[in-house]
């Protein structure tokens, strides 16, 4: 079988680089010396070579090493990333369950504030449409507590009524609602009149020119409808509109932000008016004489 050209060059060239690293071995062993001129000729080509091999190897290396290194970096940058993002989900957790305790606490501690008899109430929903704004709450006494009309407070102010009932469940009429009237006062000077639903986030009433209102004044229930227990703030004064006649109208802003109720109360009964009595008497017992002896 006759020997291709190709193949006998293949061997050659295979035969050479086989050769190369065994001379240069040979003659790096030898004493410098005993060297012949072929060794130091070998010397003299292998130099190089090995100046070339040795830098091909530590670029490589350090290629390598720092590949290596690269991928270490980009999985500790990956594991500090997944940790970053759960960290900061549970500051927002922490943040949300502060808020929310923040809440409860204002809503709890209405009980000791405010001396109506009330019961909470749970927000299961919120129906909102340009023209009836509705807070669904569930009472936790069971059927036949909440009726319609009844006031619903919140640690802010005033909520609404109950405007509809069913089982444990009712519909409050926000004070934003179209079809929303309390009685209310500007609580500086007492400047009386009807607060009506106007928008979803505002109310107006129309108030007489002769008092003095501000931008700012608290607007709070009057106790004149027999709804609301008096007192109870409702909003603040926004904006003031001279009306025709004897009349300004006053554009109030609720005090109650109703996307963020979780416990509202629910006013079954005012508060009980002090007895005029008890007054009467105690200055009559000061009068007998009830004080140090002097």
């Amino acid at each position: 079988m006759a020997v291709s050209f190709r193949s006998v060059a293949n061997g050659i060239l295979v035969v050479v680089l086989l050769g190369i690293p065994v001379l240069l071995l040979r003659a790096s062993a030898k004493d410098p010396h005993e060297m012949g001129a072929f060794d130091r000729a070998i010397r003299r080509i292998g130099a190089p070579l090995e100046a070339a091999v040795s830098y091909s190897t530590g670029m490589l290396g350090g290629f390598f090493e720092r590949w290596v290194l690269q991928a270490r970096l980009q999985d500790a940058n990956e594991e500090l990333a997944a940790e970053n993002r759960e960290l900061r989900q549970r500051m927002r957790d922490l943040v949300q369950l502060e808020e929310d305790n923040t809440e409860l606490r204002r809503a709890l501690q209405m009980r000791d504030r405010v001396p109506e008899d009330m019961i909470p109430a749970e927000r299961v929903g919120v129906d909102q449409s340009p023209f009836f704004r509705v807070v669904n709450i569930r009472i936790d006494r069971g059927r036949g507590i909440s009726q319609p009309g009844m006031a619903v407070l919140a640690a802010d102010g005033v909520v609404g009524r109950v405007d509809k009932t069913f089982d444990d469940y009712s519909d409050v009429m926000l004070v934003t609602d179209a079809r929303s009237k309390i009685a209310v006062e500007v609580a500086r000077n007492h400047a009386q009149g009807i607060l009506l639903g106007h928008s979803e986030d505002a109310c107006v009433v129309d108030v007489s020119k002769d008092y003095d209102v501000q931008v700012g004044d608290v607007v709070q229930t009057s106790g004149v409808d027999e709804l609301f227990p008096k007192g109870h703030p409702v909003g603040q004064v926004t904006d003031i509109e001279l009306l025709v006649g004897d009349q300004q109208r006053l554009h109030v802003r609720p005090t109650v932000r109703f996307d963020r109720l979780d416990v509202m109360w629910l006013v079954l009964a005012a508060a009980p008016e002090a007895d005029p009595r008890a007054e009467v008497g105690a200055s009559l017992a000061q009068a007998r004489g009830l004080v140090p002896v002097r």
